[in-house]
């Protein structure tokens, strides 16, 4: 009997003491985030994309505590999420459910973020597939998939990959972005916030718009379109534009300024953000 073409090769390649060549690695959605956040890395600092590295390298999490999204959407675990803020900065019930808030809306979105604006591929971060973890090491906050899901587009190289959905243009892309990341996660944990802890919602919302402009203001810096474009069409999509000043420097990098207070100027220290609504320059 004769042997196969391809095993007859591999049986000639191993006699004259060759191996025969490997298999092409096959493409990952996750790839083109990766190396997108590498250059950030690089390019603008660790800290913007620290708390979605793990994820993105494909790591174990490290130690510290865990909260999935359905829990927390379903109000389940809020009030634990807010004892890790008083832990951590010791301020009033309405400042720790702030400033926690802050933190995981940011880390939920820097994911997003960060697929829209290097690759129009973004992940998939509803309530089910999230998991938000809050450590006592650097990174203290943290964010990943439960498992990996993507929306992209018809042209994307991995539009065949079985972990893609294919939507048919950026309208629809920015739509079902909205409807994973907000409508089906950030909006029923910010409903349990509320009914929580004695907080407004436009102040919350403001963390909303605050880490969409942060993660585009750093991300936007390594890829060639206007970062004031881009935030533009990410706050709109979030129907929060209304909440966040966005202008450029003399640069043409983009910068903000919060319409609303985050409250961490409430805890011991009067801390404040640089792009803090209330924050006044010293001499």
């Amino acid at each position: 009997m004769r042997l196969a073409t391809a095993e007859a090769h591999v049986l000639s390649t191993t006699a004259l003491g060759r191996r025969p060549l490997a298999a092409p690695r096959i493409l990952q959605p996750i790839d083109a985030l990766r190396t997108a956040a590498d250059r950030v890395d690089r390019e603008v600092g660790v800290h913007p994309l620290a708390g979605v590295r793990a994820w993105l390298d494909g790591e174990p999490a490290q130690d510290g505590i865990e909260f999935r999204g359905a829990e927390l959407a379903a109000g389940e675990r809020i009030e634990e999420l807010m004892g890790t803020a008083a832990a951590l900065w010791g301020g009033s019930a309405h400042a720790n459910a702030a400033l926690a808030w802050k933190s995981y809306c940011y880390w939920t979105l820097a994911p997003v973020v960060l697929g829209y604006i290097t690759a129009r591929r973004v992940p998939v971060l509803d309530a089910s597939n999230a998991v938000f973890r809050v450590a006592e090491e650097a990174p203290m906050f943290s964010v990943r998939q439960l498992r990996p899901r993507f929306l992209a587009l018809p042209h994307d190289p991995c539009a065949s990959h079985p972990d893609v959905a294919v939507v048919a243009n950026e309208a629809l892309l920015l739509d079902r972005l909205r409807a994973t990341v907000f409508d089906g996660h950030l909006l029923p944990v910010l409903e349990a916030f509320l009914a929580k802890a004695r907080v407004g919602r436009r102040t919350l919302m403001g963390s909303v718009a605050s880490g969409i402009a942060y993660g585009v203001a750093s991300i936007a810096q390594v890829v060639p379109e206007p970062g004031d474009v881009l935030a533009k069409t990410l706050l709109e999509a979030f129907d929060v534009s209304d909440l966040v000043d966005i202008s450029t420097d003399e640069e043409g990098r983009l910068v903000y300024r919060r319409r609303t207070c985050c409250l961490a100027l409430t805890i011991e220290g009067n801390r404040t953000c640089s792009t803090c609504c209330v924050r006044t320059e010293r001499p």
